[in-house]
């Protein structure tokens, strides 16, 4: 466990990518090219009331960007943040969160932790404003390094799916929090069809989006999970699935983008080659029909027994 602090250097040599989703490489590559923003999630577009997203009537170079910062804010939105409080964001990515955060509150302790080193590298980049506090640290979401009851607010945007165990993160994050304190995590689900071989599936996804560990929620889904026991409260979950999906036409190329209401719309038998790209279709494709499901979960902290 590193613990990073102003401009310190690490060294990468031991870092072991092999437990990273594929699909950051490129996302860090893009990031260092300067041809994408500190976000590395979906984004949130509002919809009319024919499920069409308003958003898009002026779409322009920056579109995605601003659906992802407005999926921050539905997220921001949800944790009953308040000035001068600790925050905890896990999976932090680039650190587009923290500095989201930054700009609507001050005198903020904002802690992310993740296990790319890579990505906590990027985010060392980023200045503090407002009197707030940026702290970044390697760290596992299922074993986290801090003390019982130490933040106010817990974030984890679409990275839960990725953890070795929902139920021992969503455990340790309950150890973190103090009572009263608040999680919000986004998460994806996929949707069982005794029809569909998935184990195709979760091959496919596993190639350029694992680890995705229970990717069929066998073990339960955050809000399950939460529900289940004595230590949570005001459990919310909202479906954002509709929400999010016109990203893939930002993120799937252009020539694997498929248009149509057919089932198979989004899927094409020739392989792309590349494995972030074929699972980026998958996911389309799933997502499109009806078998992925987006969501936010909120939960407020009891007292531990």
């Amino acid at each position: 466990m590193r613990s990073i602090v102003g401009a310190r250097t690490m060294s990468l040599q031991t870092q072991n990518h092999q437990s990273l989703p594929a699909y950051f490489d490129r996302m860090i590559e893009a990031f260092h090219a300067g041809t994408a923003s500190r976000h590395a999630h979906l984004g949130h577009w509002n919809l009319d009331e024919r499920g069409t997203p308003i958003d898009n009537l002026n779409p322009g170079p920056d579109a995605l960007e601003r659906a992802q910062a407005r999926l921050n804010g539905e997220v921001i939105q949800r944790g009953n943040v308040v000035s001068g409080t600790r925050i905890l964001d896990v999976a932090c990515g680039f650190g587009g969160l923290a500095e989201a955060l930054g700009t609507m509150f001050h005198d903020l302790e904002i802690t992310g932790i993740n296990i790319d080193l890579r990505q906590l590298e990027i985010c060392q980049r980023l200045q503090s404003t407002k009197s707030n506090a940026l702290r970044w640290q390697e760290a596992d979401a299922c074993d986290l390094p801090f003390a019982d009851a130490a933040f106010d607010t817990v974030f984890c945007i679409e990275a839960m799916f990725h953890f070795a165990s929902r139920k021992r993160f969503l455990d340790e994050v309950r150890r973190v929090l103090k009572p009263g304190g608040t999680l919000v995590t986004t998460d994806i689900l996929l949707v069982q069809d005794p029809q569909m071989p998935q184990f195709c599936f979760d091959a496919m996804l596993n190639d350029g989006y694992g680890p995705w560990p229970d990717p069929w929620c066998e073990n339960g889904d955050a809000e399950d999970l939460l529900n289940a026991s004595a230590h949570w409260s005001n459990v919310q979950q909202y479906d954002a699935t509709q929400n999010t999906l016109p990203t893939y036409q930002y993120i799937v190329p252009q020539t694997h983008f498929a248009q149509g209401d057919s089932p198979t719309a989004g899927l094409h038998h020739r392989d792309p080659g590349d494995q972030a790209v074929r699972s980026a279709m998958m996911l389309h494709w799933l997502h499109q029909n009806g078998r992925l499901k987006y969501v936010y979960t909120s939960a407020v902290a009891g007292a531990e027994s």
